[in-house]
């Protein structure tokens, strides 16, 4: 049956660009935060790698949640 692998494909492309989009805002939205801590407590680049940091692994975290464990 061709449509059911067509249905498949753009299951698991939409699964991808998920991931990617995941990891992505992690590290915008925990580098922005830091970004604004930096502006906010007058320092030039203390937070921003930090918050960066804090959001690439909360976002591997998250995917790894989402998508990484064996469901039952």
């Amino acid at each position: 049956m061709p449509g059911r692998h067509s249905g498949e494909a753009w299951r698991e492309a939409n699964q991808a660009w998920s991931i990617t989009g995941t990891l992505l805002a992690g590290i915008l939205v925990w580098g922005g935060a830091g970004k604004l801590l930096d502006h906010w407590l007058g320092f030039e680049a203390l937070f921003t790698p930090i918050g960066m940091l804090v959001g690439m692994f909360t976002s591997i975290w998250l995917v790894y949640w989402r998508y990484g464990r064996l469901h039952d």
